[in-house]
């Protein structure tokens, strides 16, 4: 029995509220994390109390009620661009777009560091595949088109345009670019388990990864039907993720307090901004859909339309 956009009351957009009433939770276990319980030197926790469990409580919520609330709601916006001004969702994806080409300079600036260090040690740029590097130099590069493309994505919204339609190849560059980012992380030698924020990331660039995958079909218009409902779960999920790993970073960096940050897990502004960016086109998605009346059919309403479509033809004839 499928289930899939059952329920006609469920609001699609209830994911999102979620994960940001959730996000409002989890901000101040993690600063509590970040202030008593974390080696800042290392990024394990000294102890493990109920605020770990708590942690991992309003994680798994994230994830089990925007899936739920995406898969059971029936009007979800159609997977397709939703086209139209929208100046909030044009900044925040242009500020994506800096924060990634930020993201390139460091992705580029630790692969040049490592080439150095190895070159100086004798070994050959092919040696260093197993040191992590060729990850970190398809970061840099994908990087490079991603911020392209986001920035051509936020000016078309600007002015309503369709422009950002038109290329196709750059709008699976985010995709790709946050794969590159995802392996950079698995490949780190340590523990994971017990490294808080490197979990954190892992996990919000994997739905992160979710959502450009989604975007990307949606953007170039080669979308399935279910595209949009993965656009909304994943994009609250990695919003909820990403908003609890760096969100507490700005609020300690601006009481004084930023020597309480994990060493190597500084303010990342594209993880930041995605926050808001992914807030931003979903919202935008189903406000444009309610005005246009272009909510994404059930299995079987899709079914029977097709059958009506067929019939008409076989009369037409």
């Amino acid at each position: 029995m499928k289930i899939t956009g059952k329920n006609e009351k469920l609001n699609p957009l209830l994911s999102l509220y979620i994960a940001a009433g959730l996000l409002i939770a989890a901000i101040p276990v993690r600063l509590y994390q970040l202030l008593t319980i974390i080696e800042h030197d290392t990024g394990f926790y000294k102890a493990v109390d109920r605020s770990v469990y708590v942690m991992y409580a309003l994680a798994a919520l994230a994830v089990i009620c925007s899936y739920a609330v995406a898969t059971l709601a029936k009007n979800v916006p159609a997977s397709k661009s939703p086209y139209r001004k929208n100046k909030f969702l044009a900044v925040t994806s242009i500020i994506l777009g800096i924060g990634v080409v930020l993201d390139v300079v460091s992705a580029a600036s630790t692969f040049i560091i490592k080439a150095r260090s190895f070159m100086s040690a004798g070994i050959s740029f092919l040696g260093t595949a197993d040191q992590g590097q060729i990850p970190i130099l398809f970061e840099a590069v994908l990087g490079v088109f991603a911020a392209i493309y986001l920035l051509v994505f936020g000016i078309s919204y600007i002015d309503g345009r369709t422009t950002y339609s038109q290329y196709k190849f750059l709008a699976i560059t985010p995709f790709f670019w946050s794969i590159s980012r995802l392996v950079t992380r698995l490949i780190s030698k340590i523990a994971y388990v017990n490294v808080s924020d490197l979990m954190l990331e892992i996990f919000g660039i994997a739905f992160m990864m979710i959502f450009f995958m989604s975007f990307a079909r949606i953007s170039s218009g080669l979308s399935n039907k279910k595209a949009m409902r993965s656009v909304f779960a994943s994009g609250a999920v990695a919003a909820f993720l990403l908003g609890t790993a760096n969100i507490p970073r700005v609020l300690l960096l601006i009481s004084g307090n930023g020597g309480k940050i994990t060493d190597g897990y500084g303010l990342s502004l594209c993880d930041l901004a995605f926050v808001f960016f992914a807030a931003s086109y979903i919202i935008n998605a189903y406000k444009c859909a309610k005005e246009n009346d272009g909510k994404e059919l059930t299995d079987e309403e899709e079914i029977q339309e097709t059958d009506m479509e067929t019939d008409d033809n076989f009369l037409s004839e």
